[in-house]
């Protein structure tokens, strides 16, 4: 998305620079294989791979093209599981070459713990440097404010 701002009569046009990661979650990576069918119907639309994974997203690699800001449903083959973990409603939100952002945007509750627990068996050391702290606890150890602190 580029910004334009105007400088007296001309028009300037700004790609934004993106330096923060705004991930809402920690991703793990993987390599798992994912379906997708369009959001309106159930009809098979490709195949890719999720090359990273995370409670409200994913990268996904395709030779299938997906317009930016389209919907779609998911299905992610988890190893571990018999069925494919269901996310009912994506939407590609970057595009580069073959690859994709995806954004969860509605998981069901049983589904969202099937991906917790799939997500929390693949995560490691190395997954986690470099990260926010995932856990926070109050301290209640002084008679002031309680305060989060970092396990980190």
């Amino acid at each position: 998305m580029t910004r334009r701002r105007r400088t007296d009569k001309r028009v300037t046009t700004h790609l934004p620079v993106q330096t923060v990661d705004r991930r809402a979650a920690q991703r793990v990576p993987v390599k798992i294989m994912v379906r997708f069918s369009a959001t309106d119907s159930f009809q098979h639309v490709g195949d890719g791979i999720a090359l990273d994974l995370s409670e409200s997203g994913c990268k996904l690699r395709s030779t299938q093209v997906l317009p930016v800001g389209s919907f779609l449903d998911l299905y992610l083959t988890v190893p571990e599981t018999s069925r494919p973990v269901l996310i009912s409603e994506v939407r590609v939100i970057w595009a580069a070459r073959n690859e994709y952002g995806i954004e969860f945007l509605r998981v069901t509750a049983r589904e969202r713990t099937r991906l917790r627990h799939f997500i929390w068996k693949h995560m490691n050391f190395s997954t986690l440097r470099d990260g926010l702290p995932l856990f926070t606890l109050v301290d209640h150890s002084s008679s002031s404010r309680p305060h989060l602190k970092s396990l980190s």
